[in-house]
């Protein structure tokens, strides 16, 4: 997953950064780390971090394995700080780092390390929702398939989430319904948009679709 913390993004009162949550490597994709593969001429985290980087202040990477193939992009790595395994653990972590080097933060952003294209005006939009609704986490629905790692956290829920992870909550989608939330719904999608890569054939379609149409470069 990918996870973002909170500069100032413009009409709205917080400040929103961003890390990265890079879960490693995927079986299914032959133990590569998927947000190095190639696609369109630039890796996958390339993508990510173009287009977050226009929502967010500023941009750091939280990976739990391989920290060395990530220098190269210049960011502050964190690695995971506990025990527990998955995407909630690097957002804890993300919390964590937060507390200890940022504590004008009140919000992190989340997308995730395998979805190369995505639209720029997300995490206003979940901004907004959470403010207008007073919630703790906002998530996206696209075409009607909820995307919890697209999403936007009140660092507020450390502790919390922190006690869900001890009582062996792992599912994003568990805490979030759980929790105060706001749903984001993104109908209907250009081509590509949101395009998850899990297997050797959604890298393949990903690859000739960034072929034929014209993604944030």
């Amino acid at each position: 997953a990918v996870i973002g913390f909170s500069g100032i993004i413009a009409k709205l009162p917080v400040i929103l950064r961003a890390a990265y949550s890079l879960g490693g490597k995927g079986s299914r994709m032959n133990y590569s780390d998927k947000p190095l593969l190639d696609v369109g001429g630039r890796v996958i985290l390339e993508s990510i971090l173009h287009t977050a980087s226009n929502q967010v202040g500023s941009l750091i990477i939280n990976v739990n394995c391989n920290p060395e193939s990530y220098t190269r992009f210049n960011l502050p790595i964190i690695k995971d700080d506990s025990d527990f395994k998955g995407p909630l653990a690097g957002i804890l972590s993300a919390f964590n780092y937060a507390e200890k080097n940022l504590p004008e933060i009140t919000t992190i952003a989340c997308f995730p390390g395998d979805v190369p294209w995505f639209p720029d005006d997300i995490v206003e939009s979940m901004l907004k929702a959470m403010s207008e609704t007073g919630s703790e986490v906002a998530w996206l629905r696209t075409n009607g398939q909820v995307q919890p790692l697209f999403s936007v956290w009140s660092v507020k829920l450390r502790v919390a989430l922190e006690g869900a992870l001890q009582g062996g909550i792992y599912s994003p989608m568990q805490f979030i319904l759980s929790r105060r939330h706001a749903l984001v719904d993104y109908p209907r999608l250009s081509p590509g948009l949101f395009c998850n890569i899990n297997t050797p054939e959604d890298l393949q379609m990903a690859r000739n679709m960034a072929g034929k149409y014209v993604f944030s470069a």
